[in-house]
């Protein structure tokens, strides 16, 4: 099919923008519609001039519009784009304007549940100061104060909750001059707020398993309350249980009242309620949200993998939900008959074999490629997308092999053999042949394995990497001026070739030697940089135009390291479960800023260094403060298990199927895009 995708993207981290998705969500769910084989187009909706994204969806003639826009003003934001889409006459995902018009309204919500007989707790709708003192006396304290056509937890606070008729005053007010359309005051209810995800055809009825919140530092006899700053800035401090712990009865309740309550309201494909549990069972409904986030890590998402759904399973059963109400059944029926030609992909799987173990003498010239194992897990997972797949070595025959395949995208992961361009081959093969192919370019492969030049175009876009020297076998040693200590390793190497028990030096002397040393051995130019004292990370990036980083990912030295630990040959080959070197820690938090300047640093590298699809980098941080690149694989091993960029994916959340179906994504997205050029 052919989907438009109509979203508000978040530009800024402003009051106003604050339920817009972000550009990494927008990828996110941008990727998993791909992923079913379908064409997206994606529809930004922001800002005054929608002149451009309805003649965008006009011209378009999508088969369906998958909707997140949240709509920028007015208490009617939210049905603008379903209210546009009935008017051009084009199916959509997701509520309509009455029901997303009648939700957003949270007093009105209230009291069309209650006339079903849900408990829902009981309130004032206010939308002036004088309606706010009338009701002063009458109010039952404490009170919960909140406005009433917003979300994302905007207006919510510590001050939310008032003791009595001076603090509803003194916030009422101050709410009201932020949000003047109205605000809800009601009893507040002492307990914690449950989730309850909808998704039609999931679950009992659409209903998914409830969830809640908890905030991961909380003082004793403080209640949590998901304020506005919990949810757009400090995220990382609250973490999803589902499900959720409450009583069986209360979760069968939960379960009951949901059912009764999204046909109430409207609703259709998917939502998510919010309700108040008391520590005594009690239930009481407080919203529910049409539009409800579709970030990754958002409660829906934690609820469907309950059900054995990762995050792309999830977003196209939505998507599923919405074309069986629809009775779209069809794929592409409006799509132009010459377009229909263009299938799923005929994909090769390209490998170098390693073949020798590693007690063997020579095991360090193949330790780059592949096993089997991996290559065959490999071809499982692509297989279990509904792909031809078909493996191919690749040695002196690739290029006769990839003609007699007739593949369509390579999905390329071999390393190449010879010469510090080698990892180039395969692409370079590729673009000879016309294949479209997985990852980067030919050009970006010859540059990155080139470690020096790689340091030299990022020190010129003014990331930090160490002072360095490159040594090639001259009897004069290694040129001096770097500070001690120093590290070597070979230049146009990877899987930490050459990095060992030697390769940190602290005098001029000792560099000397062990720079022609790994000269004699490698035959190949050493690079000499200055040890970086502090702490190791990988990070992982994917995409293209817009990137998700994963991590980072702490390479956490043990006593075993050593004065100057470093992530040795040895080690890497070592199952990371029992190294006894150092430890894979990841999620880790470096604090709020921190962590924003290594996400900033990530895709820069990337983006300068021309990498598409995803690439892994290594990095360290010093005492200071400052972040030190030290290297980047736009080749990352993908063995399960065990190399870094699987498990920093594994440790974020993403599955192994989730990580190759996101590198493979975008190369059949550009073969499509071919294709359809070539199909007109």
């Amino acid at each position: 099919m052919k989907i438009a995708f109509v979203f508000n993207k978040k530009t800024n981290a402003s009051l106003e923008q604050a339920e817009f998705d972000t550009p990494e969500t927008i990828d996110a769910i941008h990727n998993a519609l791909a992923s079913g084989g379908h064409e997206v187009v994606d529809v930004d909706m922001s800002g005054d001039d929608l002149a451009s994204p309805i003649q965008k969806l006009v011209t378009t003639k999508p088969d369906i519009i998958f909707n997140t826009a949240e709509g920028y003003y007015g208490v009617g934001r939210e049905s603008l784009g379903p209210t546009l889409f009935e008017q051009l006459q084009i199916p959509y995902v997701g509520s309509g304007p009455y029901g997303c018009f009648l939700t957003l309204d949270k007093f009105l919500t209230k009291q069309m549940v209650a006339s079903r007989k849900i408990p829902v707790v009981e309130g004032y709708f206010v939308n002036s100061v004088d309606e706010l003192k009338s009701i002063l006396k009458e109010v039952v304290y404490p009170a919960f104060v909140k406005p009433n056509y917003e979300g994302s937890s905007k207006g919510i606070t510590s001050k939310s909750v008032c003791k009595d008729s001076e603090e509803l005053l003194s916030y009422g007010s101050e709410c009201l001059k932020l949000f003047p359309q109205g605000i809800l005051i009601e009893r507040y209810i002492p307990g914690k707020d449950v989730s309850v995800p909808f998704i039609s055809g999931l679950g009992e009825s659409g209903v998914l398993e409830p969830l809640e919140y908890a905030v991961k530092s909380l003082k004793e006899g403080t209640e949590f309350i998901y304020d506005y700053d919990l949810k757009n800035f400090y995220d990382d401090a609250v973490s999803v249980k589902c499900p959720a712990a409450i009583e069986p009865q209360t979760r069968a309740a939960l379960v009951e009242m949901m059912i009764r309550i999204v046909p109430a309201l409207g609703v259709v494909d998917f939502a998510r309620a919010d309700f108040r549990v008391t520590p005594e069972g009690e239930i009481f409904f407080l919203e529910l949200n049409a539009l409800p986030s579709l970030q990754p890590g958002a409660g829906v998402f934690e609820a469907s993998a309950c059900l054995g759904l990762n995050y792309d399973q999830t977003i196209l059963k939505i998507l599923e939900a919405a074309r069986t109400r629809l009775k779209l059944t069809g794929r592409g029926s409006r799509t132009p008959k010459r377009l229909r030609t263009i299938k799923n992909p005929r994909v090769a799987l390209v490998y170098n074999l390693r073949r020798k173990e590693i007690s063997d003498p020579e095991y360090e010239h193949e330790a780059e490629f592949d096993s089997q194992r991996t290559v065959d897990a490999l071809r499982r997972t692509l297989e279990g997308f509904s792909l031809t797949v078909l493996p191919i070595e690749a040695n002196k025959q690739l290029m006769e092999s990839l003609k007699e395949s007739r593949a369509d995208v390579v999905f390329n992961i071999a390393e190449g053999s010879n010469k510090r361009a080698r990892e180039a081959q395969v692409p370079a093969i590729c673009d000879l042949l016309g294949i479209e192919h997985t990852g980067s370019d030919a050009t970006c492969l010859a540059i990155t394995l080139d470690k020096a030049i790689t340091k030299k175009l990022l020190s010129q876009d003014g990331i930090l990497t160490p002072q360095y020297r490159l040594y090639q076998g001259s009897a004069k040693g290694v040129e001096p001026g770097l500070r001690f200590p120093v590290i070597c390793k070979p230049n146009h190497e990877g899987t930490s070739k050459g990095i060992g028990d030697t390769c940190v030096v602290s005098s001029q002397e000792e560099l000397d030697q062990e720079a022609l040393r790994q000269w004699k051995k490698f035959r190949e130019p050493i690079l000499c940089e200055e040890y970086i004292e502090g702490r190791e990370f990988t990070i992982g990036v994917l995409g293209n135009s817009t990137l998700k980083v994963l991590g980072p990912m702490e390479i956490s030295f043990n006593q075993g390291g050593g004065k100057y630990p470093v992530y040795s040959f040895e080690a890497k080959h070592v199952e990371p479960s029992n190294n006894p070197i150092f430890s894979l820690v990841c999620p880790v938090s470096l604090g709020r800023e921190m962590d924003r300047k290594v996400v900033t640093f990530a895709k820069k590298c990337f983006s300068s260094l021309g990498c598409r699809d995803v690439a892994r980098i290594d990095f360290r941080i010093d005492p200071r403060g400052n972040i030190f690149f030290i290297e980047i694989n736009p080749l990352p091993g993908l063995a399960p298990g065990f190399s870094d960029l699987v498990i920093l994916a594994e440790k974020s959340g993403m599955t192994y199927d989730g990580l190759i179906r996101r590198i493979l994504t975008p190369a059949i997205q550009r073969w499509r895009n071919v294709g359809r050029m070539k199909a007109w």
